[in-house]
């Protein structure tokens, strides 16, 4: 009893370790590894011991990483009776995801519960109640988001300076200018709320306040003096300025969750009016496709927001296919030249046209963006159904689109993908395996343990020796956590086995001989495991391994 007691102990420690692990990542700035560790090692039962922690931390990330489908699906699937507070943490993450997805009443639903069937602390309540507020913002409930507002003012007399700030650029954002006067003597001077409210009711000049903004930029200053740059500019009749703000904060809007939302289709349309203006002071013959996109072309060095408001308007208006596609890319280019590779993302991605419709050179591009950005489902979107590009080899880029699929929850075409790969039965060229061996790694650490054994097995033998040792490695890890010891150990002893003969073990090798030498004394083979340990204390100069080799002979 005593020995089962300290084994639970040793769990437990081990269980509250990793998980503190992954509350670490997650506070140093590491989100996705925190989440890909928490989908890795939370316990699959909800009854297990701390997975009501690990269930809080991984809605956190979740939210965090704007993962808000995804976050409201686990939300409506909390068991009953889960243990407090981190019941209470993930109604609130659930009520964020709500939110941030425009569903006003679940975001309330999950807020009434949290008020109402649950002991919320003063902090939590507070919290909630916010959320309420921006339910019915993310509604577009002006009137109704402006009493809220109000009731949690009478509430909570003393409000911060952010609160109030917030309160304000969604009154604004709603067009209830009127009401969101009620908080101008609680916004600092320079802030962007204020001057944003004082140049709606013409306070404070347009000039003026391109020039406050601009010296708050050179700053520092957020995401909220681009929007106010914007708006002056559309007073001032500034087209090009009003172009450079919202492109700038459309990119940062794909960074920062917290930024102020900027619309696609606010930009679309200062590219309109922008071109239309650009065409008529350059004298451009309205028809004359082929002559704007030169002249844009050519501009695109000087005057870049009138060049990519040109291929703006041609991108979607061009009279000839080709001409939308060669301006589809080259305002896809430029955008991504100039580090707003966030908007030229979300500018393409909520455009109005499918993907199909877009110039391949640009969905390439837009791809490789969200690729990089951690945008999986986007890259998908814009991937499917091309061919590889001159720059990549056709196996590479298939397993390139199954690890988006699989990384965007698109488990079954992520293995189809990879079935059709490996059912050519062609060896893979280097990268390509690179890349398919770790997607299989990923779904052993998403918990596919049998999808990953699929995929290993069948690469085995179209990977060369640098790709086979590794695969025969994790495929003896996945077998032994199966409890297959006998086929565990053939999987590691062929890996050991696989590498130069004419060169001194490897770090790899006296790895795979010490596992080969458990799992052979696991299934019995006790004169088979006596030998590679022998093997192990004459190769081995590793300390730990010599004492583990010297242990496991005296139990044989």
């Amino acid at each position: 009893m005593r020995i089962l007691f300290a084994l639970f102990c040793l769990a437990f420690i081990g269980a509250a370790s990793a998980l503190e692990t992954a509350r670490g990542l997650a506070a140093s700035g590491a989100p996705h590894l925190a989440l890909a560790r928490a989908e890795q090692l939370q316990p699959r039962d909800t009854a297990a011991p701390r997975w009501a922690e690990w269930e809080a931390l991984r809605m956190s990330l979740l939210v965090r990483l704007q993962r808000h489908d995804e976050a409201l699906r686990r939300g409506a699937a909390l068991p009953v009776g889960m243990p407090q507070p981190a019941l209470r943490q993930c109604l609130l993450d659930a009520a964020r995801a709500a939110v941030a997805a425009g569903q006003g009443e679940t975001a309330r639903s999950y807020v009434a519960r949290l008020l109402w069937q649950n002991e919320a602390t003063p902090d939590e309540a507070r919290s909630a109640r916010l959320l309420v507020v921006e339910s019915h913002v993310a509604e577009r409930q002006g009137d109704t988001a402006f009493r809220a507002m109000l009731r949690f003012q009478q509430d909570y007399r003393l409000l911060e300076s952010g609160v109030a700030e917030r309160f304000v650029e969604a009154l604004l954002d709603l067009g209830q200018d009127k009401e969101a006067v009620n908080w101008l003597a609680s916004l600092d001077d320079s802030s962007a709320s204020k001057l944003r409210l004082q140049l709606r009711n013409g306070l404070v000049a347009p000039d003026a306040v391109i020039a406050l903004a601009r010296a708050q930029i050179t700053k520092g200053g957020g995401s909220g003096y681009w929007q106010l740059l914007a708006e002056a500019a559309a007073k001032q009749g500034n087209g090009e300025l009003r172009i450079e703000s919202l492109e700038r904060l459309l990119n940062i809007g794909g960074n920062d969750a917290r930024a102020p939302r900027a619309p696609a289709n606010g930009l679309w349309q200062a590219y309109l009016s922008g071109a239309q203006a650009g065409a008529n002071q350059n004298r451009l013959l309205a028809g004359d496709d082929t002559a704007w996109l030169d002249f844009a072309a050519r501009r695109l060095g000087t005057s870049p927001y009138l060049a990519r408001a040109l291929f703006g308007y041609l991108a979607r208006n061009g009279a000839a296919r080709e001409t939308r596609h060669g301006a589809q890319l080259q305002l896809a280019f430029s955008l991504y030249q100039d580090g707003l590779d966030h908007t030229a993302l979300q500018l393409f991605s909520d455009e109005r046209a499918g993907p199909e419709a877009l110039d391949t050179q640009a969905r390439y591009l837009l791809g490789i963006i969200a690729e990089t950005r951690n945008a999986p489902a986007l890259a998908v979107r814009f991937w499917q159904g091309l061919a590889a590009p001159p720059n990549a080899g056709a196996e590479e880029w298939q397993v390139r689109l199954a690890t988006m699929q699989w990384r965007a929850g698109m488990g079954k075409p992520a293995v189809s993908t990879m079935r059709a790969l490996v059912k050519t039965a062609k060896p893979l060229p280097a990268a390509a395996a690179t890349r398919a061996v770790a997607l299989a790694r990923d779904m052993l650490g998403a918990g596919k343990a049998d999808l990953a054994e699929e995929m290993l097995a069948a690469l085995l033998p179209l990977t060369g020796r640098e790709h086979a040792r590794g695969i025969l490695y994790t495929l003896g890890g996945i077998a032994e956590s199966a409890g297959q010891s006998a086929r565990a150990a053939d999987y590691f002893l062929r890996s050991a086995l696989g590498g130069e003969p004419q060169t001194a073990p490897d770090a790899l090798a006296l790895q795979a001989r010490l596992a080969a030498a458990l799992n052979l004394a696991r299934a019995g083979y006790k004169e088979d495991a006596r030998a590679q340990l022998d093997w192990l204390l004459k190769n081995s100069k590793d300390p730990a391994q010599i004492e583990t080799a010297r242990r496991e002979l005296s139990r044989l």
